[in-house]
């Protein structure tokens, strides 16, 4: 069933039940497994045929994070028909020429590369039919998002796609590129548990062992099948990096041991990765991990970088 036929609740109990177990979801065709699109306007886009309501040389294409739906984009403050508005819009409006606007949702708890080498595709295909040829290409992504990004911009260069040629911004908002801590400690806590001579501790291991291979990806931050590979930033794009810390002030204790709450500084700033060249990198003390994806202050940096 399409997710848009589904209540609010309906389609964020999808989204969650997708992250935990999305690959086994979808491996027993279970309907609750979310299918990977594009949305504009609040409607599926068909990338074969697509008819969007606003036709532009620039695409801004939204990825959302783990468990999330498109609608963790609304900017704190803004509602629906009163002002409502995501930094695809902020964007749109600001932009010389317009751009459209337009979100990704997809199963989160399928492997990443998985997620990666569906995307390139989906992209090559929407490149290919958009009724005006796309000049500029711009691509967001929240937490998990930005590892999908990535992740489609190593198999969209190496299967030659033309979608790598106008991609000219990639903005990674806390994005745990050097594995997040928390789904560090869910591994460290399922084999510890798995450990224990009392039976009920094994059980709950292995509860805790079933989370999805998503899940599994973000320990590491892991974007390519083959794990412990790292790909280079793709050349010739402008890459972003926003971060968020819990506490306002920088030097709160708090800040260097969780960074955003889910993801610290040094992983959101891809600091093990090396060769990386960042076109701009940005903090946000006060904003935790969920914010960074509507926040009007993060807003008004991505309309300093990309306009």
């Amino acid at each position: 069933m399409p997710l848009g036929s589904l209540s609010h609740w309906q389609r964020q109990t999808s989204a969650i039940a997708s992250g935990f177990f999305g690959d086994r979801l979808e491996s027993r065709r279970n309907p609750l497994a979310v299918s990977m699109c594009l949305i504009e306007s609040g409607r599926e886009l068909d990338v074969d045929n697509p008819q969007p309501e606003n036709v532009t040389e620039t695409l801004c294409v939204s990825i959302h994070g783990l468990m999330e739906l498109e609608t963790v984009w609304r900017i704190s403050g803004s509602k629906a028909g009163a002002g409502f508005s995501t930094y695809g819009q902020r964007l749109a409006a600001a932009l010389p020429g317009s751009a459209t606007d337009l979100s990704l949702r997809y199963n989160t708890g399928l492997p990443v590369y998985r997620n990666g080498q569906a995307l390139s595709v989906l992209l090559k295909k929407l490149i290919s039919a958009w009724p005006k040829p796309v000049k500029r290409l711009i691509l967001i992504g929240h937490s998990m998002g930005g590892l999908l990004i990535r992740s489609a911009c190593h198999y969209g260069r190496i299967d030659g796609h033309r979608w790598t040629r106008v991609l000219s911004d990639c903005v990674y908002l806390g994005s745990p590129h050097d594995g997040s801590w928390l789904a560090r400690g869910a591994h460290s806590l399922a084999n510890l548990m798995g450990e224990l001579p009392r039976d009920y501790l094994q059980v709950v291991g292995e509860m805790i062992d079933l989370r999805s291979e998503g899940i599994r990806n973000l320990s590491r931050g892991e974007v390519l099948a083959e794990q412990g590979e790292h790909p280079p930033l793709l050349p010739g794009v402008n890459h972003y990096v926003v971060c968020g810390l819990l506490a306002r002030s920088r030097q709160h204790p708090a800040n260097a041991l969780f960074g955003d709450a889910l993801v610290q500084l040094s992983s959101a700033q891809g600091r093990k990765r090396s060769g990386w060249q960042l076109a701009g990198v940005a903090t946000f003390p006060g904003v935790d991990h969920l914010r960074l994806a509507h926040h009007p202050s993060v807003a008004e940096q991505l309309e300093a970088w990309l306009v």
